[in-house]
Parts: structure tokens; C-alpha cells; sequence
């Protein structure tokens, strides 16, 4: 088995958990690379489920406060500890093709200073997500394109061990739910590494794709329409902590900060009109 470490971040979805490990194992990755699940506390036995199924699989537990940059750090201090030359995140609701994950580490072997994700589609609309971004624009790569970014969405992305050895972890105290891949990927790139999407590279979001980038859809379809749970809550995209540091860390102090009070107050306008 190949010293590469597929680390899976999850949280109370036993069902699409067990799913993503069996598309692994269908696709003949579970046999190839070793596995990690990072349960973050979930309470709907997903641990017992995964050991009973796939007891080839590690499980590393949280209480969840981890969250999905703390599961994702937890696994590649892990994995690194294994002598890991390679990490693989994955999310549990992206289901990756067959050969996906060999095209994304044959890729690093032969540019060692990169980090390379792969296209994403969404199960029911068919179309291709925007997983990388260059500056203000998110982009995304089509079947034969190899498109360079500055950052990449942590749904399916290949990391080699320079890149741990050179700049940690991603910043679980900062990013604790959301931005902790794109700043990561961006930091990355900030100290030379080269980050990618590769068209070839594919895999499928299972899971409805929420509406994150538009705050009026994102506000309409959550549960619960509140103060504390816009913009206060790492399981909302908005909360406005998260965004001061990923306005500033992306765009620099100078800029960052007049570009978040001005997204922020047009966001807070919306939240109360």
C-alpha cells in the first residue's frame, strides 16, 4: 500500500459516509491508499459503523469542536506521523471517478512543488462547480484543461508532504468550518507551491450544493433565520469572525478591511430589509 493518506472529515452523515467509503472501495482506492476518518463527535454512530464495514479504515475521533479545518489538521499530523508522502482530502459528499486519485498523485510526482484538485460536478444539475479561484473570480477546469489558481476548495484535493513540512497545517482557529482549504491553498501558492484543477480529475458532489455564494439564496433556504445563526455560527458561511480574517489574510490588511465592513454592512442591510 502507497504511503498516501486519504483524510475524510465527518459529522453526523453515517449514510453518505459509508457511501463515500464504498465508492472508494468500488473504485479500488481503499485497497491502495490508507484511509482516515475523522469523526468530529458525530452522535449518529458513524464511528461503529465504519469500523464494523471497513475496519481497514483508521478512525480518529473529536468532540466536535473540530470542525472541518481541525478534522482535516488532526489527519495530516496523523498521517505525517505515518510517514506520509502524500495527503488526500476528501470530503464524504464527493464521490470521486475511477482513476481519479491516481491522475491527481501522478500529477504531483511529476511537478513535486504543486498541489492539484480535481473538477467537481454536481450530481443533479450536471454541471461543473467552481472549485478554484484566481483573485476576486472562481474558476473551474474543463475535461482537458490543467487550469492554475491561486486557491482550491477542499473537496477533493492532493497535497504532497513539502508542502506540510514548509507551512503546517491549515488554521483551524481562524477557518474553523469554512475558507480553512482556499487560505490554505493560497498560502501555499504565497511561499511557491503551484496549485492546479485538473479537468480529468473528477468526482461528483452527491449532496445538494448550498447556496453559499449568494448571501439572499443562502438566508432563504437555512433553518433557522436568525442573528446568531448568520452570522455567528461556524456552520454559516457568513459568520462575520471567519470573514474579517479571510477578507484580510486574502487582500492584505489595507484592503481587506474596508472590503469586509463594506460586505458585512451590505450583508447585515440585507438580513434586516
Amino acid at each position: 500500500m502507497q504511503p498516501i493518506y486519504i483524510i475524510i472529515p465527518v459529522h453526523n452523515r453515517k449514510l453518505l459516509t459509508l457511501a463515500c467509503l464504498e465508492n472508494l472501495k468500488a473504485n479500488g482506492d481503499l485497497q491502495k491508499y490508507h484511509v482516515i476518518v475523522v469523526d468530529d463527535g458525530s452522535s449518529d454512530h458513524t464511528s461503529e459503523e465504519v469500523a464494523e464495514n471497513y475496519p481497514e479504515v483508521t478512525i480518529l475521533k473529536g468532540d466536535g469542536n473540530l470542525w472541518w479545518t481541525g478534522a482535516i489538521a488532526l489527519g495530516m499530523e496523523y498521517a505525517h506521523q505515518q510517514g506520509a508522502t502524500h495527503f488526500i482530502w476528501l470530503n464524504d459528499d464527493c464521490f470521486t471517478k475511477l482513476n481519479t486519485l491516481e491522475l491527481l498523485v501522478d500529477f504531483l510526482k511529476e511537478h513535486p512543488n504543486s498541489i492539484a484538485g480535481a473538477a467537481c460536478c454536481d450530481a443533479k444539475s450536471g454541471l461543473l462547480v467552481e472549485t478554484g479561484f484566481k483573485g476576486k473570480i472562481r474558476v473551474k477546469a474543463l475535461e482537458d484543461e490543467v487550469v492554475k489558481v491561486d486557491g482550491l476548495s477542499g473537496y477533493c484535493v492532493a497535497i504532497p508532504a513539502s508542502v506540510f513540512k514548509q507551512i503546517g497545517t491549515p488554521d483551524a482557529n481562524k477557518f474553523r468550518q469554512y475558507a480553512g482549504d482556499g487560505m490554505y491553498t493560497l498560502k501555499a501558492t504565497r511561499v511557491g507551491f503551484k496549485v492546479y484543477i485538473l479537468g480529468k480529475a473528477k468526482v461528483t458532489l452527491v449532496e445538494e450544493k448550498d447556496p453559499i455564494h449568494n448571501f439572499t439564496n443562502y438566508v432563504q433556504n437555512t433553518k433557522y433565520r436568525t442573528f446568531q445563526s448568520i452570522f455567528w455560527n461556524y456552520k454559516s458561511p457568513y459568520h462575520l469572525p471567519t470573514q474579517f480574517y479571510y477578507h484580510t489574510y486574502k487582500y492584505g490588511f489595507l484592503i481587506g478591511l474596508p472590503l469586509f465592513t463594506v460586505k458585512s454592512l451590505s450583508w447585515l442591510v440585507r438580513f434586516y430589509v
